[in-house]
């Protein structure tokens, strides 16, 4: 009766292993939905310029000051061709760089200096969140544990 994955034994298996499944990795997009499939998103924003190749990635310098990316965000062309996604942030908070994985026929040669690069809007978050309250802000701002309500 072991051949079959061993169902006979531990009847609770439907149950225990597939509700623990959904808590690694899926909970990033919003309600679960795949975040692969999404298409072209319908507008897209300057995330930064190519600064150089390191092996198969891409390295850019992120322009924008107040927002961070998310990891394995999309990255796009400015005509909306996604080309990777993030991989790693790194560098000072007010001058970072990241890294893009490049999607399978994307060549990092095929990219020149200061070329820009793109990324849509909702994949990013607040600078705020990754910096230490400001002296005087309120504790614990106000449900930010639990469900994420608003967007």
């Amino acid at each position: 009766g072991r051949k079959n994955g061993g169902r006979g034994g531990g009847g609770g298996g439907r149950f225990s292993g597939g509700g623990g499944r959904g808590f690694r990795g899926g909970g990033r997009g919003r309600g679960g939905r795949p975040s692969f499939n999404e298409g072209p998103p319908e507008r897209v924003i300057p995330i930064g310029h190519y600064s150089h190749a390191c092996q198969d990635d891409l390295v850019l310098k992120v322009d924008l000051n107040e927002e961070v990316p998310y990891f394995n965000a999309p990255i796009y062309t400015e005509d909306k061709n996604q080309i990777g996604k993030i991989d790693e942030i790194f560098g000072p908070i007010k001058d970072y760089f990241v890294s893009v994985k490049l999607s399978e026929n994307i060549k990092a040669k095929n990219f020149r200096l200061k070329d820009k690069l793109y990324i849509d809007p909702r994949k990013l978050l607040p600078l705020q969140k990754f910096l230490p309250p400001l002296p005087g802000a309120p504790k614990g701002a106000g449900g930010s544990r639990g469900r994420g309500g608003g967007g």
